[in-house]
């Protein structure tokens, strides 16, 4: 399982290119299959490998699916059935949530199972191009999603009295993030290619820049740049400046001991959930990125053994990152907890306080 240009790992090829459609694709099919013959051995005592931690690592993958899926899925509910939460912030973390919830629908089934399948990519070439372009896509609008989330949350702690942008505007910011995400993957889609060795028995559904190693890596880069560094700034530097707000916030008038002490422990609690969201970005995506740098400078700098394992337990990591951002973004908010439990004890009650289930409301 080789990793695509973009940075994400669904297959397993190795890398080659390929410039127009036509009869290009036969050249790739040589070109695929001399470099697969080549490295038969390594590859296979990589498949080796990984095929003995699959009792280890498709759990690991379960749970996170699972815990990614129905977190997302209770903050789009809640938000969706809260008349009040339809709010600038709270269209920004839906949207976050969405795009969390179709990112694991999409990347880790497929990857497992072209990770673990021995006949390769089995869902055929439609399905190839779709998951190709679905997958990146998800991953592009959760980044973007994150730093527009970031900025919202600066001017409205950094410059309250600045006139924040309605909920127009941000349905075309939301728009605009999914167009542009569509279409940054655009060249990766327009080099991936679905090749079946029928004597060999497996099919292989990757990106090959045959004849264009220098526009793959500043394709490469480019996604790096735009899918991390960029972001991982933005978080930086706008929670920096809402940490570095709340402390030099002093509030008007005299304070009595224990309302101080109250404020105190709001900013020690601002802090961490800041600090842990930053945290939580940086982490997750780290090794998957260190992993595709390292493999662009030089791939025999990863060990070809534990290439194939290593490779899907730093997209694993990456994937944990859908996991975190419900309880970062709404779970670890008071508001929100009681807002949930305010909504499942109208469901028990249905019938009787009907009436009071309405009122529900919560901004984040």
């Amino acid at each position: 399982m080789e990793d695509n240009g973009s940075g994400w790992p669904v297959g397993t090829a190795p890398h080659c290119g390929a410039g127009g459609k036509g009869n290009t694709s036969s050249r790739v099919f040589e070109v695929a299959l001399q470099n697969s013959s080549s490295n038969r051995s390594s590859q296979f005592s990589g498949v080796e490998l990984l095929q003995s931690y699959k009792p280890l690592i498709i759990p690991c993958y379960a749970l996170v699916v699972l815990v990614a899926i129905f977190g997302n899925y209770l903050l789009l509910y809640v938000i969706c059935h809260t008349r009040k939460m339809h709010n600038v912030t709270n269209f920004f973390i839906g949207n976050l949530a969405f795009s969390d919830m179709l990112m694991c629908a999409t990347c880790v089934p497929f990857t497992l199972a072209y990770a673990f399948n021995p006949r390769g990519w089995v869902f055929g070439r439609f399905m190839c191009y779709l998951v190709f372009l679905i997958q990146p896509v998800t991953v592009y609008v959760s980044v973007f999603t994150l730093t527009a989330i970031a900025v919202d949350r600066y001017y409205a702690t950094v410059h309250p009295l600045k006139k924040r942008i309605s909920v127009s505007a941000c349905t075309y910011v939301l728009s605009g993030i999914w167009l542009l995400s569509c279409g940054l993957v655009a060249p990766a889609v327009a080099h991936t290619y679905h090749v079946e060795f029928q004597e060999e028995g497996f099919t292989i559904c990757e990106e090959f820049w045959m004849g264009q190693e220098k526009e793959r890596l500043a394709y490469a880069y480019s996604t790096l740049f735009i899918t991390y560094v960029m972001p991982l700034s933005a978080l930086c530097i706008s929670y920096l400046c809402i940490s570095v707000k709340l402390r030099n916030c002093v509030a008007p008038g005299h304070c009595t001991q224990s309302q101080a002490e109250a404020q105190r422990a709001r900013k020690r609690k601002t802090f961490r959930l800041v600090s842990l969201v930053v945290a939580a970005f940086g982490i997750c995506w780290l090794p998957i990125h260190v992993f595709n740098v390292l493999r662009d400078i030089d791939i025999d700098l990863i060990n070809k053994h534990y290439f194939l394992l290593i490779q899907l337990l730093c997209h694993l990591c990456a994937m944990s990152s859908s996991c975190c951002n419900p309880f970062l973004y709404a779970w670890l908010h008071d508001r929100f907890r009681a807002e949930l439990r305010k909504m499942f004890n109208c469901h028990r009650r249905i019938g009787i306080h009907t009436n009071n289930c309405a009122t529900a409301s919560v901004v984040l």
